[in-house]
């Protein structure tokens, strides 16, 4: 029964980011369920969804492996930087780059919207453009 549960959920949420873009994949970034976590934070960090960035950088602390390792790929596509982040570093390590990524949401690193690809923008932060914070 558990599982199928699961799996009308997972069938639930891939409707639901076909059907509704951006909005569905930040609602399934906050699933219970890891599989839909995981869908949901693949399908922000493919649309380059900067408004996804905040849900994503709370998944960083997720307990689920996975859902860590795929939530900071999405940020790195998405922001161009990973701010020292490895998802299976230690849960003090963790924190320490979390605090990073918290301190530059804070500070509006990422708010600003771009046309320009995360490795562009990386690139180009590395090269002195300054656009975007680095590692």
């Amino acid at each position: 029964m558990r599982e199928l549960r699961r799996r009308l959920m997972l069938a639930a949420v891939a409707v639901g980011l076909g059907g509704c873009g951006e909005q569905g994949a930040r609602v399934g970034i906050q699933s219970a369920e890891p599989d839909v976590r995981i869908m949901a934070i693949r399908a922000a960090g493919s649309a380059r969804d900067q408004s996804a960035v905040p849900l994503l950088v709370d998944r960083l602390s997720d307990e689920d492996d996975a859902v860590r390792f795929y939530a900071i790929l999405a940020l790195e596509r998405i922001t161009g930087t990973r701010m020292g982040y490895d998802y299976g570093s230690s849960l003090a390590v963790r924190h320490e780059a979390i605090e990073r990524w918290r301190e530059a949401m804070n500070s509006g690193a990422f708010a600003r919207a771009t046309s320009r690809p995360a490795a562009e923008e990386s690139r180009a932060a590395r090269d002195g453009d300054g656009s975007r914070p680095t590692e």
